[in-house]
């Protein structure tokens, strides 16, 4: 099985100041300290990790908490139709409709062991579905914002991603 490949983690991240925070066009903001995390239902995913730079990472079983599930805690206003997912770094942020992103998994462990910082970890949205980009794949997230329209200019992934390509 092939690995799961690192980059540095940013000097801003900081696990012990993890929160998973859900604002913009909801009827319910929502703040979820990892203690809370047992209040939902996890449920795990395997899948091949794919990445831009040419590598692949066989059968990662991952397993996390469905975006639906959150979301759906917060009560997203009828015509929120978009998730700003934002990285605890500040930089890296990643937009999807909303009906793509609820399949998604915020991800708490990896191989059955919790989620390293170097993968991401405390949380990690990990897409589901098959037509995901590996920059889609948001480590460290700590915010889902959820919007009417799309945040297309606070969309940093794929730039950052494939700027490390040579």
């Amino acid at each position: 099985m092939s690995q799961l490949r690192t980059h540095n983690v940013p000097d801003a991240i900081d696990p012990s100041e993890w929160t998973l925070r859900v604002t913009g066009a909801v009827s319910e903001p929502l703040r979820i300290r990892r203690e809370e995390l047992p209040e939902f239902p996890l449920e795990t995913v395997t899948e091949d990790f794919e990445c831009v730079e040419g590598w692949i990472a066989e059968d990662l079983s991952w397993r996390g908490i469905r975006v639906s599930s959150i979301l759906n805690r917060a009560t997203p206003e009828a015509d929120a139709d978009y998730v700003l997912v934002r990285s605890m770094d500040g930089e890296y942020a990643c937009s999807y409709q909303r009906d793509r992103v609820d399949d998604a998994l915020i991800a708490v462990e990896l191989d059955g062991r919790p989620l390293p910082l170097e993968h991401g970890g405390p949380a990690r949205l990990v897409p589901t579905t098959g037509d995901s980009d590996c920059w889609e794949s948001v480590k460290w997230v700590t915010t889902l914002e959820v919007c009417t329209s799309e945040p297309a200019a606070d969309d940093t992934a794929e730039n950052i991603a494939t700027s490390r390509l040579e």
